[in-house]
């Protein structure tokens, strides 16, 4: 009876350890994918049959700071590839030489980790993810893979190549099942489409069409803020008839529904604990820390280990505005330094004059516990050194904080993100300068620059 039960204890362990998976054969949404060397951006729709092995690609984007508008339908069981002019109404047909490759965590990837995007503290505020590594086909470079726990929804994608760089993969509003099957046929102006002899051209897989050079210079206004403008015309109507009272109240009510139902920008929780990396554009910094947030005590403690300029570092930080003391503190030799804080506190929030670029699900709104949805943020901030500009992230319950992207023309782009977080401190205590610090003397200023919650990166 032990031997049984212990077996039963050891199933269940296994069993609870996240497995490679595969995403479900029938998939809709978008996706962006960017390079670090920035000369790719794009926006894509995509449509998704791993049944019928089918693929439809739906882009806009810029490339090399040219803009352009790209329409591919991959039919692999066909091993043909038409290239789309719906203006035009022209089709280009070519050989799809590549095998199909479904969405799926390959069989020898490792778990890096599992971790909450956004918060488990409440509903609707964060999302399970388990995080994967490998190598690249013929060991040419590695890749990092993160989906949902339930459903094995894609979330991000990053693989690395010598052209161009980190080559970052994001999607989201992904639905299981196809919002418009017949995107996956051919388009009747095609049928007599004629195969392009065969070219020198490289095979096409998923990823590659993005980083084709040949497409159609995009010359008009696109269609991508449709659904937006669908959206206002909601809340706009015209020719309200003035003698019906019944009417002009409704009508004010739906106009206030919809302006309600807007996001809107917002503050974190004052008490956040949880995990967060700080990476940058160049490669020269890539760091871990532990977090304490207390925006009523105006306390940050940080713990972090990192890389930078492929030296590896441990920093350990204690701010505290209220007092304009900071302690950088050594567990290991029971030391501390105490120094100047000579900066205001900022609480982290969406500042008033952001722009709302847009909501979006991470994962799926197909299933529980499969997505998340956030609002994505944009503006400007003027600094000492210059304007920068920044998109943040947070959910849209709770205001939980997901990422931020911060770029100067100094530094280019660097990227935050926050996982793991919980509302409240894990350790209170944590906030306090530990007791070999009590006799530490304060520091004249350095002339360093006053840190900041991300300048201390």
């Amino acid at each position: 009876m032990r031997l049984l039960v212990l077996s039963c204890l050891l199933a269940g362990c296994l069993a609870q350890k996240p497995q490679p998976c595969s995403s479900p054969p029938l998939l809709s949404g978008a996706l962006t994918v960017s390079t670090q060397n920035e000369k790719l951006w794009t926006y894509a729709q995509y449509l998704y049959d791993a049944l019928g092995q089918r693929i439809r690609l739906m882009e806009v984007g810029t490339y090399e700071n040219k803009s352009f508008t790209y329409d591919a339908l991959l039919l692999f069981k066909q091993a043909t590839m038409y290239e789309i002019n719906e203006h035009d109404r022209t089709c280009k047909k070519k050989p799809l030489k590549a095998d199909f490759q479904p969405w799926a965590i390959p069989k020898d990837a490792s778990l890096l980790g599992q971790a909450v995007l956004g918060s488990s503290s409440g509903p609707r505020q964060g999302l399970l993810v388990n995080t994967w590594t490998g190598d690249l086909p013929e060991k040419t470079g590695k890749y990092m893979t993160t989906v949902t726990e339930f459903g094995c929804i894609p979330v991000s994608t990053v693989y690395h190549t010598d052209q161009y760089g980190w080559v970052l993969t994001s999607l989201f509003n992904n639905i299981v099942g196809m919002s418009d099957p017949s995107k996956l046929n051919p388009p009747d102006f095609c049928r007599d489409s004629e195969m392009q002899a065969d070219s020198e051209e490289e095979p096409v897989d998923f990823l590659s069409l993005f980083l084709r050079k040949n497409c159609k210079t995009h010359s008009g206004p696109g269609s991508e803020h449709s659904e937006a403008a669908a959206f206002l015309h909601l809340c706009v109507q015209r020719n309200l008839p003035s003698d019906n009272m019944r009417a002009l109240v409704l009508f004010v009510c739906l106009t206030v529904g919809c302006l309600a139902q807007r996001p809107q920008p917002c503050t974190s929780p004052p008490l956040l604990t949880g995990r967060l990396y700080v990476s940058t554009q160049s490669e020269n910094l890539m760091a871990y820390a532990k977090y304490s947030y207390d925006a009523l005590g105006k306390r940050i403690r940080l713990s972090e280990c990192g890389t930078y300029k492929n030296k590896t570092f441990h920093f350990d930080v204690l701010l505290l505005y209220e007092q304009a003391v900071m302690y950088k503190i050594n567990y290991r030799n029971q030391t501390c330094c105490k120094k100047p804080l000579s900066v205001e506190f900022h609480p982290l929030a969406i500042p008033k004059n952001a722009s709302l670029m847009g909501q979006t699900v991470t994962g799926s709104s197909s299933g529980p516990g499969q997505g998340l949805l956030v609002n994505n943020w944009w503006g400007e901030l003027q600094t000492k050194r210059g304007p920068a500009k920044y998109i943040s992230t947070v959910t849209e319950f709770g205001c939980i904080p997901v990422s931020t992207l911060f770029h100067t023309s100094k530094n280019g782009w660097v990227v935050t993100g926050f996982f793991n977080n919980v509302v409240g401190l894990t350790d209170p205590q944590w906030l306090i300068p530990p007791h070999f610090c009590d006799g530490a003397q304060l520091e004249k200023e350095d002339g360093e620059d006053p840190a900041t919650f991300f300048s201390l990166f």
